[in-house]
Order: C-alpha cells, then sequence, then structure tokens
C-alpha cells in the first residue's frame, strides 16, 4: 500500500475531525492548549528588564503551572504516541502544538536557569519545575531596607551618598556635575582651550558620579542575615544559616561576595575582609547563633599589646580576662580563625576581629576557647594571681602587667578601662 501525506488522521477509511479528535483524546487538547498559553505567559513575564516586577504582578501563575505540569507532559506523551501509531501529519494543528509546548517549555526552562543563575549558585541539569518554584519564592519573598525588630547588629556600615530625599540626592548630583563643570571650564579656557572642550571632563564626571551612586548602599549583618541595601535597586537578605562553610569570600577590588539563600555582591567595600571574617565566624560553631542573645561577655577585654618576655619584643593583641591576660602575636589572625571554624580558610582576618567576636561564648566555653588557641598558636599566658603579685601600672589608658618572668604592655580604650579594672580587681581577692 502506497504511503502519502495526510493533512489528518484517518480512521477505518475516513479522516478523523479536529472534534472528533478532542473527544477522544479525552481533554488532552485543552490540556495542551492550557499548558501552552501558561508557558507562553511565563515566558513573557520572565523576559526583560522589569521581569521581577511583572512576575510578582502575576501571583498565581507559577502555581497555575505547576498544577499542570504532570498532566501536560502526560497529555504530550499519549498524543505524541497515538501520532506515531497512526501516522499523522507533522503539520497537523495537533502536532504542531504538541511540538510548540515542547519548544516553550525548553525555552522557558534556559530562561528560568538564568534568572535563578543570577541570583543563587546552580549545577547539574535543568530541572525546570524545582527551579521555577524556587525563582518565584526568591522574588515574592519580601526583603526590608533595615533591621528588623529582635535582630543584633554585629556590623553595618553606610556607604550611601547622604540625602534626605530623591530630591535632595538630586540636587546634591547637580550640584557637584555644575561645579566641576565650571572648574574644569575655567582651567581649559585659562589653558587657551575652547569652552566646547569642557564638555569632556564633564562628560567623564557625570559617569563617575553615577558609578558611584550605582555602587553605594548601607550593609548590615545581623544575628540573622546579611543585608544589601543598594542607593538602587532591590534589597537583598541573606539568612545566616543559609551560608555555607566557606560561602563567603573577598574578589578583586574589595568586593564582598556571599553564597546563601541569595547570592550578594557588595562592591567596593573598604573593610570587606572585617566583614566576611564576622560571617565566617557567625555562620559556623561555636558562634553560630549566639549573637542572638544580644549580650556579649563582660568579664574580657580585647587589647593592643606588646608583650616582652627576655627577647626582641612582639606586638600583637592580648585577651584580659578573669584568669589573666593571654597575649597572641599579631600574625595569627587567619591561624585562629581556621581554628575556630575548623578549616583552612584563606580570609586575612585580623586577630582583633577573631578574638572579639569569642566574647559572644559563655564564660565557660570562652576560657576553654582561649585556653586551646593558646596552646595551639604558641602564646603566651600570663596568670591573674601572679600579676597581682608583681604589679599592674596604670599610666593613662596605658597598663603593664608583669608577672615576674614577663612584661606586657597594652593600651585599653577609654570606654574598657572600666571592665579592665574591675577584671584586675578580680585577681586580687
Amino acid at each position: 500500500m502506497s504511503q502519502h501525506t495526510r493533512t489528518q488522521p484517518e480512521s477505518q477509511g475516513t479522516r478523523t475531525s479536529e472534534a472528533d479528535l478532542r473527544i477522544q483524546l479525552e481533554g488532552r487538547v485543552e490540556v495542551l492548549e492550557a499548558a501552552r498559553a501558561l508557558l507562553a505567559a511565563l515566558e513573557s513575564a520572565l523576559s526583560g528588564r522589569r521581569w521581577k516586577r511583572k512576575l510578582r504582578a502575576k501571583p498565581t501563575l507559577v502555581a497555575e503551572w505547576l498544577q499542570q505540569t504532570e498532566r501536560a507532559a502526560e497529555a504530550v506523551a499519549r498524543t505524541t504516541q497515538r501520532a506515531e501509531a497512526e501516522g499523522w501529519s507533522d503539520s497537523s494543528p495537533l502536532m504542531m502544538t504538541v511540538r510548540e509546548v515542547l519548544a516553550r517549555r525548553q525555552q522557558l526552562k534556559l530562561l528560568v536557569r538564568e534568572r535563578l543563575g543570577a541570583m543563587v549558585s546552580l549545577s547539574g541539569p535543568v530541572e525546570l519545575d524545582e527551579e521555577l518554584r524556587r525563582l518565584d519564592a526568591l522574588v515574592r519573598k519580601p526583603v526590608p531596607r533595615s533591621p528588623e525588630s529582635g535582630e543584633v547588629v554585629l556590623y553595618q556600615t553606610d556607604k550611601m551618598l547622604k540625602a534626605s530625599t530623591p530630591r535632595a540626592l538630586a540636587a546634591w548630583v547637580v550640584a557637584l556635575l555644575g561645579g566641576f563643570g565650571a572648574v574644569f571650564g575655567v582651567l581649559l579656557a585659562l589653558l587657551g582651550h575652547g569652552p566646547w572642550t569642557a564638555g569632556v571632563p564633564v562628560a567623564l564626571l557625570v559617569a563617575l558620579v553615577l558609578g558611584l551612586l550605582a555602587r553605594s548602599g548601607r550593609v548590615w549583618l545581623t544575628s540573622e542575615r546579611l543585608l544589601w541595601v543598594p542607593t538602587f535597586g532591590e534589597s537583598v537578605s541573606v539568612p545566616l544559616a543559609s551560608i555555607p562553610a566557606g560561602g563567603v569570600a573577598v574578589e578583586s577590588a574589595l568586593t564582598l561576595r556571599v553564597e546563601g539563600e541569595r547570592r550578594v555582591r557588595v562592591p567596593f567595600l573598604s573593610d570587606a575582609n572585617r566583614l566576611a571574617t564576622l560571617i565566617e565566624l557567625h555562620t559556623q560553631p561555636p558562634l553560630q547563633g549566639l549573637a542572638r542573645s544580644g549580650k556579649k561577655l563582660e568579664d574580657a577585654v580585647i587589647l593592643r599589646a606588646r608583650m616582652e618576655s627576655g627577647r626582641e619584643p612582639r606586638s600583637g593583641w592580648a585577651v584580659l580576662w578573669l584568669k589573666g591576660v593571654t597575649f597572641f602575636d599579631e600574625e595569627t589572625g587567619r591561624r585562629i580563625l581556621s581554628m575556630i571554624v575548623g578549616r583552612e580558610t584563606s580570609l586575612p582576618a585580623e586577630l582583633e576581629w577573631v578574638l572579639d567576636q569569642l566574647r559572644w561564648l559563655p564564660d565557660a566555653e570562652f576560657e576553654v576557647w582561649v585556653r586551646t588557641l593558646s596552646r595551639a598558636s604558641s602564646s603566651v599566658h600570663m596568670e591573674g594571681g601572679h600579676i597581682s603579685e608583681h604589679g599592674v601600672t596604670w599610666q593613662g589608658a596605658h597598663v603593664r602587667f608583669n608577672d615576674g618572668f614577663r612584661v606586657l604592655s597594652a593600651q585599653v580604650d577609654w570606654s574598657a578601662i572600666a571592665d579592665a579594672e574591675r577584671i584586675i580587681e578580680v585577681w586580687r581577692r
């Protein structure tokens, strides 16, 4: 029997109409048409620069697709199976619908991976439904523009150009551009150039100011999250519980990068290394979650110190606490950070930052960690009882400790002098 191209599938020598096929396929044609419409709507919502706004404007769109996805897959499979069995033409309306559904689904997979990949780290094959669900949840999750009530602030910095209102900010920028433009114009005129040449430096200045504005913002590290609020654009919140070990790094140009529930990059942060160190400490044991108490250990003070023990003096930091003074060399910050978090870290941690965060520990754990770190890092511990026998000498905000063998000189912040005096008094009891 010769084969020929058919525009409609045939059954028992007669052509089967579209209406009959709709009945025979038991609603699957309607499922395919609904899937095609949903896929087109999703692709439209996720396209363009303002895709987040468009997606939020359709709060049920993703849920509608997720409810339809299994039925759509079954309809595609059954329709394709029947088409192969009955030799349907590729140009038949039903097969064109099937191909469009498959093509739109593939396009949506790529688009969702692109959008989600810009927000979080992804690997492995694309899982459309799971990634679409995750993307929708992240986009719809409300993010505050400042820490919420009850959060303990561990760190904050303000990189934002000061302005009370958007109009004030615009006026500030215009004034800056005008002032610098006038200066450049005068200088160029004095150098014998025409006034039109002032446009070149002014254009460069505009680019510089806009670049600064685009990269400015505010950063908070709290007991619950890292919060980045750029001058322009949406806030980004990364729960500390979602940041894995090694999920923080400092990239070139002092850009802080954090991977967690969301990926965040904070550009041109002058103390990016310090913030990275704090995040590393508070996202892992033993400090994980302790800052929620809002109370640091009062019976411990961190001091800039200098140790003299019969050899060349050494600079570093000392922990003044109820059992004495423990001195750590200046260059041991990264090593001590690695010991605390239990793995090697490449962060250039300053010793002061690490030691000060130990004050979030309870008394007993604090003592264990100070003694452990002292032994492991070949640091020097001077017992309080021995120091009290040989003397403590104050001179303004400077104090000298002598235990009969070594002398440690330290500088005490004025705000910590009362705590230091109270600790030393405990030694004398």
